[in-house]
């Protein structure tokens, strides 16, 4: 059933990005009076098409990843004297109609973006639940309740944007500058990092660092023959005090369970929605000499940690354009990180990847997260797609220049030559990110 779910919503996504991305295309070139031939969404034998009145074929094709926009004249450019032919436009309209489906695929995310943050936007607020001992943020002395404000120049806000400062130092070496509240109070903590995660594939970079978020005192595993068992804490249980002394994260009961020196302790759960008392002893851990319950956490992210921000219709058109312009830059520093190898190109991911972060956004994180995820891809084939490769869209626009710049075509040979290279490479890099995918899911 899950991997319905992850193929169902790979197949729904791939679909709207490149029917965006190809309806960039398009409508450039409608725009520009090129006739369009064929508009297919999908390779291979076609299952169902339709004639517009404009003698255009849309088809929806067998094998659903990918599409092309097939233009008149855009192969016969000894042709140029047919009005509605690509070949017979200026060299802006060329370039713009080329360029058409990145623009829409960046178009895609800046809308997705401004009904999100106009809906309202789902934050976690940047409040430390936990820090993980012997860490580069326990070692700094980064504390449970800090609340981080800035890391280097980036404010902070939740810990999504936590998340993109820290991507942004990957592969580096020196220091990472963290500044967090306590108490009213603004302190700064510099994390020394030494090629940080360069040879790695991290998938949470606050964790990397030993920064965890607040959870809910929620039990969600007992185990056998342990305290928290032999004194009947179930699965599912709400920790609410422990020796009188309120419980707010999951953090908060190894603090006081500690304090217990192994003694008796009582514990106040909430269960069925009933408050009741349980008196439990706790057990010295010969691992970290830590008291223990012998109880696991539910993962559950603690409501105090979550908000809703909702913004205007002005400030939703504002930082929609702040944060595709974000998420371009960081995606472009990511992959000069990957070439000039401080980054482990093991981050890469493809398909697989996709359908797997596609399928788990709706089954966790809801059709919010989808969408969000539908706006990173897009964003992503944008980018991937400017690369100047004569098969990608950034190749054919830098081929119109060059033409444009000489005052003649290409030698058909030359094209011929760097249009198998250019092939060559994308198997390769398919070929490449499909087995990172592979082993990502052995692993």
């Amino acid at each position: 059933m899950t991997f319905l779910i992850y193929l169902f919503s790979f197949l729904i996504l791939i679909s709207v990005i490149v029917f965006v991305h190809e309806l960039g295309h398009y409508s450039f070139a409608r725009l520009f009076g090129v006739r369009i031939l064929d508009f297919s969404i999908g390779f291979g034998k076609s299952i169902k098409s339709w004639q517009t009145k404009s003698k255009t074929v849309f088809n929806l094709r067998i094998l659903p990843i990918g599409g092309y926009v097939k233009m008149n004249g855009e192969e016969n450019s000894d042709k140029p004297d047919v009005k509605d032919s690509f070949s017979s436009k200026k060299y802006y309209q060329k370039l713009l109609i080329t360029l058409g489906g990145p623009i829409f695929n960046f178009i895609l995310a800046l809308a997705i973006f401004f009904v999100i943050n106009l809906a309202g936007v789902y934050k976690v607020t940047p409040l430390i639940g936990d820090i993980l001992p012997n860490s580069l943020a326990g070692e700094a002395g980064i504390k449970a309740g800090d609340i981080i404000s800035k890391i280097d120049n980036s404010s902070i806000d939740s810990f999504s944007e936590a998340q993109l400062a820290l991507s942004k130092r990957l592969g580096d070496s020196g220091e990472i500058e963290v500044t967090v509240q306590r108490e009213e109070k603004s302190l700064e903590f510099y994390l020394k990092i030494t090629d940080w995660l360069s040879s790695e594939e991290p998938s949470n970079l606050l964790y990397s660092i030993g920064v965890f978020p607040p959870l809910e005192p929620s039990v969600g595993k007992v185990l056998d023959f342990t305290p928290a068992d032999n004194g009947g804490i179930k699965k599912g249980d709400k920790i609410l005090e422990i020796e009188n002394v309120p419980i707010n994260f999951w953090s908060d009961i190894k603090k006081e369970v500690n304090k217990s020196n192994g003694q008796e302790i009582l514990l106040k759960i909430l269960r069925n929605e009933r408050a009741q008392t349980i008196k439990i002893k706790p057990a010295l851990s010969e691992e970290n000499f830590n008291w223990q319950l012998g109880i696991s956490s539910s993962n559950e992210l603690s409501s105090k940690a979550k908000d809703v921000v909702y913004y205007s219709f002005s400030e939703s058109l504002k930082k929609s354009f702040f944060q595709t312009y974000q998420v371009i830059e960081n995606s472009v520093y990511f992959l000069g990180k990957i070439i000039f190898g401080q980054i482990s190109a093991k981050n890469l991911g493809g398909p697989v990847m996709i359908g797997q972060y596609a399928g788990e956004s709706l089954i966790y994180g809801g059709i919010y997260s989808f969408f969000y995820l539908i706006a990173l891809i897009s964003i992503s084939l944008g980018i991937v797609n400017l690369f100047p490769l004569p098969v990608l869209d950034g190749g054919q626009a830098l081929i119109l220049t060059i033409e444009k710049i000489i005052g003649r075509e290409i030698p058909i040979s030359i094209l011929d030559f760097f249009y198998r290279v250019g092939t060559l490479f994308l198997i390769f890099l398919f070929v490449f990110v499909f087995f990172n995918d592979i082993f990502r899911i052995v692993n």
